[in-house]
């Protein structure tokens, strides 16, 4: 077999899987699409589209010959997707590897956006109630605990039992299916982008004219250019078809391929949108306004429309509507950094007598963050993870820090330790990073404190404001005392 955690998942359990839900018109992630069952199951009832992952290279030609089924380019491992490269899609269905099976569920379920629904398989073991009882007893396995966690206030489970048996590759272990669903409702990014420039698509047009060459001009005409050149790679491709007709047959041709497998002009070009957007955000927006919401944002938008002029008036466009909402873009990045913060950890809460009711909590000024940190290969070292969803909630925390008290993204940068570089740290030790001290452990928990007192009660102000709550006389005070400075504006 390809790998010792391949096995496809059965037509019987994938109707399990699905009988429940409505998938018509639906776009469907597949983390762990393996020879392609679930993909098959999904679009036979009504899918939309499926993209996935799949991290055993000969198995990508399989995935790649089914309709409607989309690689998510450069990812073939699930666990390296982030929020911002799914924020379109309605459902997440999985069978994981099962010797990772608590890593993967909980990545999707970090990954996935308001209103997801995520259907999975996994080992029983990893979630059953006595097993995850007895590990409680002992000194829990962080992740499993955490799965629990979230079952039992997000979802469901159940036992398939060994129903794996009789499956192309069998296996006697008893199989559970976990149900869980998103809170929130997954909004249409199209009126919160209400008037940016939707002019009918005449990629031809953009790439001639009189106008003087600026930096925005040059990243208009790379995009157009490789729309060019990807409908030139296509026409080649018709033309050495008709050639070979008869004569070689099919085993010679042509196609567009992104990190070997085929792309279809749309696909091509949204993805290529993504990336430009992203280019031009890096360009001329102060990085504050970056945020990984933002990014979501974009990545929905493009994906709920089917033609977006990639111009330079759209680019400027964009720019000033991104400016002009940067004020709800920081309560976002707020509220979504300090719900998750204090939702299940009650060391992170500071509960505070007058406060309305149990929806919110104020941050503690020192906090926790869990799953953030690993151990160093050598060393005795310990690394900080700066990617995924945990690095992106302090990041933005960050932003949204600097946007209150008026000091640069560029300023602050990322986290320090002058002995040695490579962002390796001694566990236990502190260091800074922007606002805060932290220091991480091998267990994987970061903690950060507040370097500033009057930062976090402004932080806290703010919080409390977008709830809708009142803070103390005391900590409105501690607010008050730091008026904020304009941040800087957007680049010309």
């Amino acid at each position: 077999m390809f790998n010792p955690d391949f096995y496809p998942t059965p037509p019987e359990v994938a109707v399990t899987m699905l009988d429940c839900l409505d998938l018509r018109g639906k776009t469907i992630s597949e983390p762990s699409a393996g020879s392609g069952n679930l993909i098959r199951e999904c679009l036979n009832r009504g899918a939309a589209e499926v993209i996935w992952c799949e991290v055993e290279p000969k198995l990508h030609g399989i995935l790649t010959s089914i309709r409607n089924a989309t690689p998510a380019h450069s990812y073939a491992d699930f666990l390296q997707v982030h929020p911002a490269d799914v924020s379109h899609i309605d459902m997440i269905v999985m069978n994981p590897p099962f010797s990772a099976d608590e890593a993967h569920i909980l990545h999707a379920w970090e990954i996935a956006p308001p209103g997801c629904e995520i259907v999975a398989l996994c080992n029983w073991n990893t979630i059953c109630d006595e097993y995850v009882h007895r590990l409680t007893q002992r000194g829990p396995k962080g992740l499993q605990k955490q799965l629990a966690h979230l079952i039992n206030a997000y979802g469901s489970s159940e036992s398939l039992g060994e129903c794996f048996t009789t499956a192309e590759r069998p296996t006697r272990v008893s199989v559970g299916l976990v149900r869980l669903r998103k809170p929130g409702q997954r909004v249409s990014t199209a009126d919160e982008f209400n008037g940016f420039f939707l002019g009918p698509d005449d990629i031809e047009a953009q790439g001639e004219g009189l106008i003087p060459y600026r930096r925005s001009r040059d990243i208009v005409n790379r995009y157009v250019e490789a729309c060019r050149i990807y409908d030139e790679q296509v026409e080649a491709g018709v033309r050495l078809r008709s050639v070979l007709d008869g004569f070689f047959g099919g085993e010679l041709g042509l196609q567009v391929t992104v990190e070997g497998a085929p792309v279809t002009r749309n696909r091509f070009r949204k993805d290529l949108q993504k990336a430009a957007w992203k280019h031009v955000f890096a360009e001329f927006l102060p990085a504050q306004m970056a945020t990984s919401n933002l990014q979501r944002d974009i990545n929905a938008f493009v994906e709920e429309q089917s033609k977006i002029p990639f111009t330079e008036r759209n680019i400027y466009r964009m720019l000033q509507i991104v400016a002009g909402t940067q004020e709800q873009r920081v309560d976002r990045a707020v509220e979504e950094a300090i719900d998750s913060l204090t939702k299940h950890t009650k060391e992170n809460r500071w509960g505070v007598e007058g406060w309305v009711t149990n929806s919110g909590y104020m941050l503690n000024r020192r906090f926790i963050r869990s799953y953030m940190a690993e151990p160093s290969w050598s060393g005795g070292f310990v690394t900080v993870r700066t990617y995924g969803s945990q690095s992106d909630e302090i990041r933005d925390l960050i932003k949204a820090l600097c946007f209150l008290t008026g000091r640069s993204f560029e300023e602050v940068g990322e986290p320090r330790n002058p002995g040695f570089e490579g962002g390796r740290y001694c566990p236990g030790e502190w260091y800074t990073w922007g606002f805060f001290r932290f220091r991480a452990y091998k267990k994987g928990t970061v903690h950060f404190e507040f370097l500033d007192e009057e930062v976090w009660a402004a932080v806290n102000a703010r919080y409390a404001r977008i709830k809708g709550q009142v803070l103390p006389e005391a900590s409105r005070r501690k607010a008050a005392r730091k008026p904020r400075r304009e941040p800087a504006g957007v680049a010309a």
